[in-house]
């Protein structure tokens, strides 16, 4: 993430007594310093000048138009409090820690800022030391999303038409970029007809992160995992997040190397991981590779949204999908 300086808070600006009654200050008047995080949403840092402390501070637009991504955002506050009720509030498993929220001047959730590398550090580091500390940095994650899963897991059963309709939104959204031609466009929908109606697909439900790309996981120094950005968290199949990990997988790797099997080798140490912390590892191991190509191909078809991303690059995204869910089938 790059962050972009933007000044000091204005002490008539409402966020400023917000941020003062919730967070930790110095003495006299506190003085923030501004950084915004993302270019396409509204996340920003504050950093207390006298004591070094830092928040982040995640907003909706006052006017949004859409309730259902405005009730997502504004839920995120719940989801932290929820999950660290079930014991993710200190090492070695934790999301990060919320300070308050004030809807009334859309402030989603303040809160703490934690210090580590993401994923996408080791990603980048991968290609430097042979993936050593990738795979050291995925190990600690298969065990932060083991916990995550086991401990939230209930008798019922995940929903398909979420999964379903999201495949059919972004089908539409790479039809109308140009990327997916009509006849890939009506396959990918064929394909996950398929795939929901199959038996394997009927399982449990689990609370998932919802949003398991390579920058919404922390790694601090003393080994801790730290998860953030839960405002997409739901009950479903726990492959959901574990195959959106897989996918951003195969695309850091695809995208940096061209070559479509440089990830398999992290991609199978993460499942491997995964499924140990299982009483049957090897009968876990089985059921997840058996549903991972859908929600591999999902997640691959997601990143070809991104029109940052080369066009031919973002076609052959939309290629290695549908390869995935046609052979994903005979497994």
């Amino acid at each position: 993430m790059t962050a972009i300086y933007l000044g000091t808070l204005d002490r008539a600006d409402p966020l400023y007594d917000v941020l003062a009654s919730c967070s930790e200050r110095g003495a006299g008047w506190p003085v923030y310093h501004v950084d915004r995080l993302s270019t396409h949403h509204l996340v920003f840092r504050y950093s207390e000048e006298a004591t070094g402390q830092a928040v982040v501070g995640k907003f909706f637009h006052l006017q949004e138009p859409d309730e259902q991504k405005r009730a997502r955002i504004s839920g995120e506050y719940g989801n932290l409090l929820h999950l660290r009720t079930l014991g993710f509030a200190s090492f070695p498993f934790a999301v990060v820690r919320p300070l308050c929220r004030e809807e009334r001047i859309g402030l989603a959730v303040a809160e703490e800022f934690v210090a580590g590398r993401d994923l996408d550090h080791f990603l980048r580091k991968a290609l430097e030391d042979g993936g050593r500390s990738l795979r050291r940095a995925l190990t600690r994650l298969a065990a932060f999303l083991r916990a995550l899963h086991d401990r939230t897991a209930r008798a019922d059963e995940a929903p398909l038409q979420e999964p379903a309709t999201y495949v059919h939104r972004i089908v539409r959204k790479l039809a109308h970029q140009g990327v997916l031609a009509s006849e890939d466009a009506r396959a990918v929908l064929r394909l996950r007809d398929r795939w929901l109606g199959l038996p394997r697909m009927a399982v449990p439900a689990v609370t998932v992160h919802g949003d398991a790309t390579p920058t919404n996981f922390l790694f601090p120094r003393d080994g801790s995992v730290v998860a953030i950005d839960l405002e997409r968290m739901r009950r479903a199949d726990r492959v959901y997040d574990v195959g959106m990990v897989c996918g951003e997988l195969k695309h850091a790797f695809l995208w940096r190397t061209g070559n479509p099997y440089a990830s398999e080798p992290f991609i199978r140490h993460f499942l491997k991981r995964y499924a140990e912390g299982s009483p049957d590892p090897e009968r876990v191991f089985g059921e997840i590779t058996r549903r991972l190509p859908f929600y591999m191909a999902l997640t691959e078809l997601r990143i070809a949204r991104n029109g940052w991303l080369d066009g031919a690059y973002r076609r052959r995204l939309v290629h290695e999908a549908l390869a995935c869910l046609t052979w994903g089938l005979r497994l």
